[in-house]
């Protein structure tokens, strides 16, 4: 009995949902509500130069600016580092000798914090030719990036060491005995210029 109760309930429910739901959309459908426009006035306007011959006779100079040199410049100035003027040079460097752009910026900040910290009166802030007492003076910051340059193209790019881990093992070679802390420190200055 209860079966039948329930069968009959739902056999209700669903004509009586139907029915109101045609009956719904017939209502809808025939029922559409007019929607006029209040006050349909607007105004169009274009941004066109007054005069046309004016913008003919007007020369336009676009400045070109290597990316690669601001983002050199705001490294070591964002470091207090007295390289952050060399920036261009670093670039110039790069470009004539194939190097990846990030390499002699990364390792002058391993070596001498940017500039900071290096022997009296070297400017040489790549460590470069420093052995014990000896020491290779350069007269500025340019002529140390264009011979370090030059010396990692010819001694270490051209033999096959291209990688800071690579170029470790010859440029300061102690380092590969303490775990190598001189490429992590140059990997992650390469890292923070990309």
């Amino acid at each position: 009995m209860r079966n039948i109760n329930f069968a009959l309930t739902w056999y209700t429910t669903t004509i009586c949902t139907l029915v109101f739901s045609i009956l719904l959309l017939t209502h809808l459908s025939f029922t559409r509500p007019t929607i006029t426009p209040i006050g349909q006035s607007y105004q169009s306007y274009r941004a066109l130069p007054t005069n046309l011959t004016t913008l003919t006779t007007q020369e336009v100079t676009i400045g070109k600016t290597d990316a690669r040199t601001l983002v050199i410049y705001h490294f070591f100035k964002q470091n207090n580092a007295p390289l952050s003027q060399a920036a261009e040079k670093f670039i110039e460097v790069a470009d004539k000798y194939n190097l990846d752009f990030r390499l002699l910026p990364a390792i002058a900040m391993q070596e001498s914090n940017g500039g900071k910290i290096m022997p009296n009166n070297s400017f040489n802030p790549f460590g470069y030719g420093i052995y014990g007492g000896k020491v290779l003076r350069f007269t500025s910051f340019e002529e140390a990036i264009e011979r370090v340059g030059q010396g990692l193209k010819e001694d270490y790019i051209d033999k096959g060491l291209k990688t800071p881990d690579q170029i470790m093992a010859k440029y300061t070679p102690p380092s590969i005995e303490k775990g190598g802390p001189w490429a992590i420190g140059v990997s992650s200055f390469m890292e923070e210029l990309h």
